[in-house]
């Protein structure tokens, strides 16, 4: 019994020797290859930015946009005055009438007042709600018109990374005049806009 412990003992130990030898030398040479392409990142991409504001300012759809926008919040803005107005007019007459009015005309000027109060209020709101609504749809839609240009743009030059800066949300602290594309891509989407209008 013991020589067949002793026996497989030395079989395990052999084994476990051979297991050994093959894990450790065929692993150095891989873990060698794979240092070696960590060593030496590629540093050939290319970085550039563009000046949002000057996009805004000069690119022909980012300008429609931007007077749409204006258009929908003074046509707002106007129904909203034309209901505070017509508020102010009723309370005008109401208070130059106020003394000479009975308990239930009294009372039903308190209610109207109130009604055209609280409608003010909800249109107010909604037409608030809807132009915040519309206002983020444009500019997603503004900003997914630029995303996809730049992705042909980028492949077609090599950039790898393109930076938008601008005046109120400034995070890049410094920026070479030489990365600044923002000319090209100005011209290069009003060319794109233009010609889609054409259609």
């Amino acid at each position: 019994m013991n020589k067949v412990l002793l026996t497989l003992n030395i079989v395990l130990i052999l084994g476990l020797g051979f297991l050994y030898y093959a894990f450790f030398t065929s692993k150095k040479t891989d873990v060698v290859v794979k240092n070696q392409g960590q060593i030496h990142p590629d540093t050939s991409f290319r970085i550039a930015y563009f000046d949002l504001d000057t996009l805004e300012r000069y690119y022909v759809f980012a300008k429609e946009t931007q007077d749409y926008l204006k258009n929908k919040s003074a046509l707002m803005d106007g129904k909203l005055n034309k209901i505070k107005q017509d508020f102010t007019t009723k309370l005008n007459d109401y208070q130059k009438r106020g003394a000479t009015l009975s308990q239930t005309e009294q009372s039903q000027m308190q209610e109207d007042l109130s009604r055209m109060d609280n409608f003010y209020t909800q249109q107010q709101q909604s037409l608030g709600q809807d132009l915040q609504n519309e206002i983020m749809q444009k500019m997603l839609t503004l900003r997914n018109k630029i995303e996809a240009f730049l992705k042909d743009y980028c492949a077609q030059r090599g950039y790898v990374y393109v930076f938008a800066t601008s005046s109120e949300d400034n995070i890049i602290y410094y920026k070479d005049s030489v990365r600044n594309i923002t000319a090209d891509i100005v011209a290069k989407l009003n060319e794109e806009y233009n010609s889609s209008k054409k259609k």
